[in-house]
């Protein structure tokens, strides 16, 4: 596939702000940036004369936020529009407060939606890089621990899947399963074809998830949400999860499908720089005037942080990464520099994009966000342009 061609303007340099690069914060540099990516940080006072130059008043630069699961925004749900416009759309509510790279998801549906979003999906990329691929969660999982996905349609994996289930050139390429529900030789066919294998919902042995890692499954999808709890005398895929060094774990940020004590013994709990923040928002997430909406058979309601059903049970997220960042930071109250990182260095790594994405460094691209010193989105750009 050929990559977009990048808008070309003129070098810009970001002034006087507080910098994070994914790995420090800096202050009293500046950073340039030309031709969409980040060329040098240097002193304030050393900008060179051809470089347009923003003064940042003091605030944060950060590295712009990448989503690995993201079901909708803008009041547009990927399972209910799988086509270019509504993947777009999808794209473009989540940027306007940081999310620079995304995943649209899908969850388990008939196999003609599901193909229909893949398809909807690569298209979109050829106009929009923020896309970076599709992440299908979902059918092979859980009966018992579907959660929002509709039972009926939950299936086993087939040779058919296979021949769907395959990354293309530059794609990033999400399959959540359950490892009860296949076997470590299906993974690693799905591996050798490029797919990103993560385990969730799921009641699967501590034996069973062993051996989807050994087959070369990479991580686990929203920890905790739609896993069995830890016991005295079983580990199960939670334990398993936090205690496994190599693999990598995405966790929902709002700060209700996890508890921020639970969300707290995670990042104690997991090895270093190997659990990433994910928002799992629904359609409502993005959107300026959120609207109810008809999720895997039931009608759900946007709240004022994630989105209910007609019981008043939890059904969905609605707050979007750049939401869940200061949250994270205040109500959780985590360290903002691992915050920062969980939100968008990290995830890079994961997708296996952590040369070129996540950090402010020089031949980086030039995905920014402004934070103010509560760590709210300000401003974003997206390979240097302004959103």
């Amino acid at each position: 596939m050929t990559a977009p061609s990048l808008p070309q303007s003129l070098p810009m340099a970001l002034t006087d702000a507080i910098i994070f690069t994914g790995e420090v914060f800096v202050e009293n540099q500046a950073l340039l940036v030309k031709d969409g990516k980040i060329v040098d940080l240097i002193h304030n006072d050393k900008v060179p004369d051809d470089f347009k130059i923003t003064t940042c008043a003091n605030h944060i630069l950060a590295p712009g936020f990448i989503d690995c699961q993201v079901n909708g925004g803008g009041n547009v749900l990927l399972n209910a529009t799988p086509t270019v416009k509504g993947v777009l759309a999808i794209a473009a509510a989540h940027r306007k407060s940081g999310t620079t790279r995304l995943l649209p998801t899908c969850i388990t549906d008939t196999p003609e939606v599901m193909a229909a979003a893949t398809a909807a999906t690569r298209q979109a990329r050829k106009s929009d890089p923020s896309i970076l691929g599709i992440h299908l969660e979902g059918p092979h999982i859980s009966e018992e621990y579907s959660g929002a996905h509709n039972v009926a349609l939950v299936r086993p994996l087939s040779e058919t899947d296979f021949q769907t289930h395959r990354a293309e050139s530059g794609e990033c390429f999400i399959v959540t399963l359950a490892p009860e529900q296949v076997t470590p030789e299906q993974i690693a066919r799905l591996v050798k074809q490029g797919v990103i294998v993560s385990l969730g919902h799921t009641q699967a042995t501590t034996e069973q998830t062993r051996a989807a890692l050994a087959a070369g499954a990479k991580g686990f999808t929203h920890l905790f949400t739609r896993m069995p709890p830890v016991k005295g005398r079983s580990s199960t895929v939670v334990g398993v999860a936090l205690d496994d060094a190599q693999s990598w774990c995405g966790m929902i940020a709002d700060g209700h499908h996890v508890t921020p004590e639970l969300m707290r013994i995670a990042v104690r709990a997991k090895a270093k720089d190997k659990l990433f923040l994910v928002s799992d928002s629904a359609a409502p997430a993005g959107a300026d005037n959120p609207q109810p909406f008809d999720w895997c058979g039931q009608k759900v309601f946007p709240q004022k942080d994630y989105c209910v059903n007609e019981q008043g049970v939890v059904s969905g997220a609605m707050l979007t990464l750049g939401e869940c960042v200061p949250r994270c930071i205040r109500d959780v109250r985590l360290d903002p520099e691992k915050v920062l990182r969980m939100a968008s260095t990290i995830p890079a790594e994961f997708l296996g994009l952590g040369d070129r994405l996540g950090k402010l460094l020089p031949t980086y691209a030039a995905d920014i966000v402004m934070l103010d010193h509560s760590f709210k989105t300000q401003k974003v750009w997206k390979d240097g342009e302004p959103n």
